[in-house]
């Protein structure tokens, strides 16, 4: 004997918040509604408990707002989001009134939709799971209806799944998890009597740990606490006794004597990382949908789930109930989540330099940190917040940062004589000679003073001549020289760059893209000067040599592409970087440290001689030490050269500085100029393919620091170089 079967409009599976959206909205618009739930009414669920001023605005609109106030007092805070010691807080931009946060227990809200829904006609049959599916899903049969657990067919034009992650609807559907993320953290929570109340939600994370205390409805707190996956293993007894620690690791936020004298009232809840993996599945087809958890699940660090599900729960009962086809309900779904869903899992790892850097930006930042609490109410996406222009702002004054604590701890520990001595790499320069200058270029980096076009001065004799003035600058301008008064001038204007790096001054955000990573790259080429100086060991993987190797990459990289180089790979051993566009024409392998000595030219002609190099190492070597035009074409056209140096003295501005000859003779050869250097006249002459070479001498003088875009008044060097068959245009050629 068959079943026994009603027909309705629509079933909903799932009667929690989505679920309950959908039935509210379609028995309002006159559809026969049954909404059925395993559950029974009030019960609670695993959740964060916060709703955005967008999702109370929706709450409010269904009605269940009024309803859950009525019965309960909520209590509106701010929002204070803090990761390693950085602090965003405030509240938001107003949706429909609201302008704070409410956290509310699953327990109260749930009960007030599923009331609301109640209210506006939706049948509903609770304590009743599904068992089976009516139709297959497909556009030959499609789903009809469902079959409970008693074997009774409910048949339905449409299905819609809102029964949560482990989606039974998905899965007797067979519909496939189109992407997989996942995080890094666990979770316990709990909720507490007798807290004092706060205006705040407060989310901490500090290392390894994160909690977060909220103040949800009726006077109760919800204390959470986040860390790696072990955090939710062992026995009940076990992971009792890890919540209780963990919530004391927080006493700026959680007074331990506070919750000695409060009452936890229920047990701890255990959400182990894989129950917090995220899944996307197909949002809808013949006869079915998914809402909520079901077809997208996000992970609760960011607390988006509620208002996802008031949501789509909205924009599937609205369009069922004008008779929509829920066409477009995929795109829109996907749009809406666009940026949100791997933001989610990215908030949930735990927290290295990357995170320092991006949220010490963002309290820093007003308009960035309102636009961050705003993206909890959707009024940005993330990716609108936290840009490729402010994320690079931001890791560069966090690099900036820690380059000057090194430096300071390298420096607290001389005498003070030490500031006289001399630093090699640096041969004009003093210790102390040093520190202006980094001084200098903080000072003018923050207020938009530095030398203008920096990083071409390369291939600019005029530019090269004021870049030189303006290094000199720094050392005549800090007039005190004790390592104390050098290094308090050091942290006051590197402070100011760092903040104006951050906020993006005018000076900055107004200035040149490299501008942002300039003053960090000669910090940290100056940071190894000081470390050879003083025999200290290298930084061969801190986070200041990594960013000043890649901004020395990136710098060798443009220069070999304007001259028209072939590329070089650069390796390690275990890593490999290709510098130049192209198929490298050779490569070079040597320690990281070595390779960023020598890309920001603190390594010989000799020294890279003595790397293991894959091809003809004399033009390869000259790519890595180009400076300008005329050097880069030599290194292209050159087959073999002799070389020969003399070291002289010369006095400049009253100072000594050390000088050198380089000699070097290119044999007679047929060359073909490439385009090289814009700063060449567009008429200049090419030797002709197999036009006989006449040695010619050219006199250039250049700095040795030449990939640098703020060189330090080191000494020039002076290169005498004899080329066959040069350009007129390579002949007249001066740079510095």
């Amino acid at each position: 004997m068959r079943p026994p079967q009603d027909e309705y409009d629509a079933v909903v599976v799932g009667a929690r918040c989505a679920g309950a959206t959908v039935a509210t909205l379609l028995a309002r618009a006159g559809r026969r509604v049954l909404l059925v739930d395993r559950a029974e009414f009030p019960s609670d669920t695993v959740s964060t408990h916060q709703l955005f001023p967008d999702s109370l605005d929706l709450l409010d609109r269904l009605g269940a707002g009024e309803r859950v106030r009525a019965a309960h007092r909520l209590r509106p805070v701010g929002y204070s989001w803090r990761v390693l010691g950085h602090t965003v807080r405030g509240t938001f931009t107003p949706v429909g009134g609201h302008d704070r946060t409410v956290s509310i227990r699953r327990v109260a809200l749930d009960a007030a939709l599923v009331d609301t829904a109640a209210e506006a006609g939706a049948l509903t049959r609770f304590g009743t799971s599904v068992a089976d599916l009516v139709g297959s899903g497909t556009a030959d049969d499609p789903v009809r209806g469902v079959v409970l657990d008693g074997g009774e067919r409910v048949l339905a034009p449409w299905v819609v799944g809102a029964d949560g992650r482990s989606s039974t609807v998905a899965r007797r559907l067979g519909l496939p998890v189109t992407r997989r993320l996942r995080g890094e953290v666990a979770m316990l929570f709990a909720y507490w009597e007798g807290l004092p109340d706060s205006s705040w939600c407060r989310i901490d994370v500090q290392g390894r740990l994160g909690l977060m205390s909220a103040p949800c409805e009726d006077d109760v707190h919800l204390l959470s606490v986040a860390g790696p996956a072990e955090l939710t293993r062992g026995t009940s007894e076990q992971r009792a006794a890890a919540y209780l620690a963990a919530l004391r690791r927080f006493p700026a936020v959680l007074n331990p004597r506070l919750l000695d004298d409060a009452r936890q009232v229920s047990p701890v809840v255990v959400v182990p990382e894989t129950m917090l993996r995220g899944v996307e599945r197909p949002a809808t087809g013949p006869g079915w949908a998914l809402v909520g958890d079901a077809g997208l699940f996000k992970h609760p660090v960011t607390a988006q789930g509620i208002g996802d599900a008031l949501a789509q729960g909205w924009f599937v009962g609205a369009a069922l109930g004008r008779g929509d086809d829920l066409r477009d309900y995929q795109a829109w779904r996907d749009d809406r989540a666009a940026d949100f869903f791997e933001w989610s899992y990215q908030a949930a790892r735990l927290p290295g330099s990357e995170a320092a850097a991006l949220y010490s930006g963002l309290a820093a930042d007003p308009v960035a940190g309102q636009e961050f609490l705003d993206t909890f109410s959707r009024h940005h996406r993330p990716g609108e917040v936290m840009t490729p222009v402010r994320r690079a702002r931001w890791r560069a004054a966090w690099v900036y940062e820690q380059g000057l604590a090194e430096l300071s701890r390298i420096l607290e520990g001389l005498p003070e004589s030490a500031m006289a001595d001399a630093v090699p790499a640096c041969p004009a320069w003093s210790v102390g000679d040093l520190l202006a200058h980094l001084t200098g270029v903080a000072q003018d980096a923050a207020r938009g003073a530095y030398a203008e076009r920096a990083l071409d001065a390369w291939r600019d004799p005029a530019l090269a001549e004021r870049r030189e003035a303006w290094t000199a600058s720094h050392v005549d301008r800090l007039t005190d020289r004790s390592r104390d008064g050098a290094l308090r001038h050091l942290r006051l204007h590197g402070g100011r760059l760092v903040l104006a790096l951050r906020r993006g001054d005018a000076a900055i955000a107004d200035g040149p893209e490299w501008l942002v990573p300039a003053p960090v790259g000669d910090l940290a080429v100056h940071v190894a000067d000081l470390r050879e100086a003083l025999g200290a060991p290298a930084d061969t993987d801190g986070p200041v040599a990594r960013f000043g190797f890649a901004a020395y990459r990136d710098w060798l990289h443009a220069r070999l592409v304007a001259v028209g180089l072939p590329a070089i790979r650069l390796g390690d051993g275990s890593r490999e970087w290709v510098v130049g566009d192209g198929e490298p024409a050779g490569s070079v392998t040597a320690p990281r440290h070595e390779l960023f000595r020598m890309v920001s030219g603190r390594r010989s002609a000799a020294g890279i001689r003595g790397y293991a190099w894959t091809t003809d190492v004399g033009p390869a070597t000259d790519a890595v030490r180009v400076t300008h035009a005329f050097r880069a074409w030599l290194a292209w056209a050159s087959a073999s050269t002799s070389m020969t140096r003399r070291w002289t003295r010369i006095s400049t501005r009253g100072s000594r500085r050390r000088w050198r000859s380089l000699t070097v003779t290119v044999v007679r050869m047929p060359v073909t100029l490439p385009k090289l250097c814009t700063a060449a006249p567009s008429t200049a002459p090419s030797p002709l393919p197999g036009r006989s070479a006449t040695r010619r001498s050219v006199m250039l003088r250049r700095r040795s620091a030449m990939t640098s875009p703020s060189c330090c008044r080191r000494p020039s060097r002076l290169s005498r170089i004899e080329v066959p068959g040069g350009p007129a245009w390579a002949r007249r050629a001066s740079t510095r």
